[in-house]
């Protein structure tokens, strides 16, 4: 079965630790994609997804400005965030990882999600069905050629290297 993504009812989001004490958050509200989805045989399932790298939001203006820049995303350059999954591995009843290949910042680079599937429904409006998932990941910016930092006194970053992604999806079956 082929899905889309409902970008009205779907979270990207990630975090990242500020001066080694705060856990901040931010996430991208431009996103769109596809699945196929075979309950049967989950190994034969895939997903694609494409984030506008402009649309992030953290709630300040000036430190969204600041992620869109070089230093970050350089959304002018690579405007757009790329997920294919390569694999799909049922790890339990409602449990998952999925396996892919993340393009960011114009490097790819495989990433895996731990992801939980929410169930699915009958959307009362539509009558269309509708399922739900969630997915954690951890990267490491540097990873895709992102150096910005500062390290302070006391040998305290910034912006810690690592950043925690935390999607949760909601589709639309199309077939």
């Amino acid at each position: 079965m082929t899905w889309v993504i409902d970008p009205f009812h779907t979270l990207v989001e990630f975090s990242v630790v500020h001066l080694k004490i705060n856990r901040v958050k931010g996430r991208f509200n431009e996103v769109r994609g596809s699945m196929h989805l075979d309950f049967q045989r989950p190994e034969l399932s895939w997903v694609k997804a494409q984030i506008n790298a402009a649309s992030i939001y953290t709630g300040v203006a000036a430190r969204d400005n600041h992620l869109r820049s070089a230093d970050f995303f350089e959304v002018a350059t690579y405007p757009t965030i790329i997920f294919e999954s390569t694999e799909v591995q049922q790890t339990g009843t409602n449990s998952g990882v999925v396996a892919g290949e993340l393009t960011l910042h114009g490097i790819t680079r495989i990433v895996s999600f731990q992801t939980q599937f929410g169930g699915s429904t009958q959307d009362p409006d539509t009558g269309n069905r509708r399922i739900g998932f969630s997915a954690v990941s951890v990267i490491d910016r540097r990873m895709f050629n992102m150096h910005f930092s500062h390290i302070l006194e006391g040998n305290i970053a910034f912006v810690a290297n690592e950043a925690h992604i935390e999607l949760n999806l909601e589709a639309v079956q199309m077939d």
